[in-house]
This record gives C-alpha cells, structure tokens and sequence, in this order.
C-alpha cells in the first residue's frame, strides 16, 4: 500500500539540525567519545547546511559531548558560512595557510581538544589532520551512520529530488533517437532539471546541486562506468542504458532504464528479460528486517542460475540521501536489516561485452509493510521500446 508523500523545498529546521547532532551524541556515548571531529564535507552539510569545496584551507567540526559544536574555518568563509548554516555554532577563526608560526589553523584546532580525551575520527579524514589531534584517537563513522534512517523532512526533500529525476528521464526518452549527440541529450535533460530546481527552490545551493542526464548506446552499454565521449551517438536498437541523477539542494536520487531505439535485438530480449525478474525478485524481499547482504545473495544465484554469472559486475542496490551513493548497501558482506525510512537504489545488472548492459534503478523508499518507489518511468521490454 503506498503511503501520502509531500515534497519538501525549504531548508532544514534549526529543530531539524538539532536532532541530528543529538543522534550523533548518542552513538558518542555509545562510543565512550568525549570529542567527534567531522572533515568529509558532506557531514558537515548534513549537520548544519552549510556545503562548500574542500581546499588546502581545513574547514573542521569539533562536536563535545554537551557544549555547542564548534566550526574551525578560515576567516575567508565565516560570512559564506554564516550565509547558509543553520544551527547554533561557535566559531573558531583562523586567518589563512600556510600561516605565522602559533597562527596557524592545527594550533587553534589543538586548543580546543583536551590532550586527555577520547576523540573520535572520520574514516576519511586525512593522516595530516588526525595526525594533529590531541588524545586518544579511535576512528568511527558516527555520522554516516545517522544518516541512514531518514527523518520525515529529509523523506520529503527526497520525493521533491525525485520529481525533478523523472521530469529529466521523459525528456530523455522524448529527445533521444539515432544519431542525436551525447551532449546534445546532456544539455536538453540537464537544461529541464536544473530548470525545475530554480523554480521550486529559488535559493538553491549549488554547492550541493548537480544534475547528470546521459546514455551508454549500446556499443558501450555494457561498460556502465565508462564517460562516453561528447560526441557519442545514440544508435538504432540496443540496449541503450540511461542515466538520470541529481543532488537537488543537498539530497541525491537516481533513475536509469534499459530501452530500445526502433527495434529489440533478439540477443537482447532474454538478458532484459532475466535483470527483469531479478529486479522484481529484488522487490519481493523488501521490507524491514531483510537482511541487506541476503537480498544481494539471491539476486547474484537468481542471475547466475540462468546462465548470466559471468556478467554480474556490481552489487543489487545502495543507499541515498545527502549523496547518490551512501550506506546502506544491498551488498553481499553489508549484514545488517533493512528498516522503515532507509532509501535505497534497486538496480540489479547484467553487461555483455559485444550484447550491452542491462539495468533499471530507482529511488525506493522503505516503508512500514514493504516500499514504495519514488522514481517513475516506463518499465515493461514493450514500454522501453520507443518507435521511431
């Protein structure tokens, strides 16, 4: 049963932003931490709204245990900073780097942690960094860890994210025919999302705001991550494999279909059919507390039973939220239970060298009986099929 969605344009509520740090303090009790530094940028957009470009110049977020956060930032960014966050914070400033010897930014960040405490690390915080922080290190990911049960705001900014998908994706389809250029199919998807972004949320971010609207034609196809050239051509038949993605103002979602220019060539028909009922099966398991890494399981024997092991080259889901790729993972190894308000992808694939690449995906939400897709277009080998 579907559940009512309500897109959400406006920014997080200062309530928002309080709630999130408070799970991040939690897992710190948790953790026995007295201190929780954040570098990867994306965290610190998604604790206080503020996104921006990591340089030579360190921009860190020094959480304690009870007391405000603390955002270390060079002089340059405070009004920038200010501009968009949206959450109480103090303010450590230093001037520039490389700095004066006593001036430069590790040794305010020195002074604000004690050399007794329990600090912990983002696993992506760079060996410089950590190696200037006092006290005992322990490296743990807190905070992509509360970002994997979305709240009902971030639910709602994630229904609007994927209308402007599915608005890109029927201009894919409507614009993309044999011969028409890469870049051309680029500019007019790209051109009409970044077209509704600006209308529903005029004071976007566009630090945190990024459209893709591409096709692999099926020469390539089957090479998913492979950037085809500007001037690639679309080609009759196929399979053709989409791709439309977007971070819209700080959340991302994604939606990609196999389909046919004119004609279905019959050595295409059987692998589309299988990733077809491997999606569906996919579907099948979805509901709160399914293990992640079984899902992955059944999905990779199911393809592989019908003779397409060979051509399995990545994982049946992942996670989305404040990026296009986040925990959770529908990935053998990743053992832990799907839950109510985790956002995955669902995308089970099958390439073919000298065939093409065979994957559908879409932003799916897990809801309290099961889920529900957020993205739309067609799905069937008769609807993918476009007549020219």
């Amino acid at each position: 049963m579907s559940i009512k969605l309500k897109a959400i344009t406006n920014p997080p509520s200062r309530e928002e932003l309080s709630n999130r740090l408070e799970k991040v303090r939690t897992l710190m009790k948790q953790q026995d931490l007295d201190y929780y530094i954040s570098f990867n940028p994306v965290n610190i957009y998604y604790l206080t709204n503020f996104a921006f470009y990591v340089h030579e110049r360190p921009f860190l977020l020094i959480i304690e245990k009870e007391s405000s956060p603390k955002m270390l930032i060079p002089r340059l960014e405070k009004g920038h900073f200010e501009s968009r966050a949206r959450c109480e914070l103090e303010f450590v400033i230093y001037y520039e780097f490389p700095a004066r010897n006593g001036e430069n930014w590790y040794d305010y960040y020195q002074k604000q942690i004690r050399t007794d405490a329990t600090v912990g690390l983002e696993s992506e915080l760079p060996i410089g960094i950590a190696n200037k922080t006092p006290g005992k290190i322990v490296v743990s990911d807190i905070v992509d860890e509360t970002r994997i049960i979305k709240t009902d705001y971030e639910i709602g900014r994630i229904y609007h994210a994927c209308r402007v998908v599915n608005k890109g994706h029927k201009v894919l389809f409507k614009k993309c025919r044999p011969k028409v250029l890469e870049f051309a199919l680029y500019k007019e998807v790209t051109d009409a999302m970044m077209s509704k972004i600006v209308q529903d949320i005029p004071n976007a971010n566009f630090r945190a705001t990024q459209t893709t609207g591409a096709v692999w034609p099926p020469s390539i196809s089957h090479d998913p991550h492979l950037i085809p050239h500007i001037f690639k051509e679309m080609e009759q038949g196929g399979p053709h494999v989409s791709i439309v993605s977007a971070q819209v103002d700080g959340y991302g979602v994604e939606i990609e279909r196999t389909f046919f220019l004119g004609h279905v060539p019959e050595k295409a028909i059987k692998p589309f059919g299988v990733m077809f009922e491997a999606r569906t099966l996919t579907y099948s398991m979805l509901k709160p507390g399914t293990i992640m890494s079984e899902v992955d399981k059944k999905v990779r024997n199911f393809i592989a039973e019908r003779g397409y092991g060979d051509y399995i080259i990545h994982r049946t889901g992942h996670g989305l939220g404040i990026t296009g790729h986040e925990a959770p993972f529908l990935a053998e190894g990743y053992d832990k239970p799907l839950e109510k308000n985790m956002v995955i992808s669902v995308e089970p694939g099958i390439y073919i060298p000298g065939i093409g690449g065979f994957r559908h995906s879409d932003t799916v939400l897990i809801t309290e009986e099961g889920f529900q897709k957020l993205t739309k277009a067609p799905e069937t080998l008769e609807e993918v099929t476009i007549s020219l």
